[in-house]
């Protein structure tokens, strides 16, 4: 038997995919955090009807770009950052091409299919 998607830690409630997990109304998208130095550990964050967060590797979610480019360079904190991945809140697209860049194309898309559900958030 597969594993499912995630797990809730504090009340245990499981989410077989992740689209599944994406749609669900019992969560509130609560936007993406930034590893600064290690953009491959970025992280969007959930926050689940029992209260407790969740956290999900950006790059496990990447499929939803449909193989979009991925900038070599990253911004974060330089002169030529837009500073949207400075607040966990800013759900924003950047334009910038930064490395950055990609998961917050991811995270426009998440909020489109969230939208698409009825969910806010």
């Amino acid at each position: 038997m597969d594993a499912p998607f995630r797990v809730c830690g504090s009340c245990k409630h499981p989410w077989e995919g992740w689209r599944e997990f994406l749609v669900d109304p019992e969560l509130r998208l609560l936007g993406l955090q930034i590893a600064p130095e290690l953009p491959e550990a970025n992280l969007l964050i959930f926050e689940h009807r029992c209260g407790s967060t969740i956290s999900v590797l950006a790059r496990v979610l990447r499929p939803l770009l449909d193989g979009e480019e991925r900038h070599a360079r990253n911004f974060y904190g330089s002169e030529q950052c837009n500073r949207h991945c400075r607040t966990l809140e800013d759900l924003s697209a950047c334009d910038n091409a930064c490395v950055n860049a990609r998961d917050r194309a991811m995270l426009q898309k998440i909020v489109a299919l969230r939208g698409a559900a009825g969910l806010v958030g």
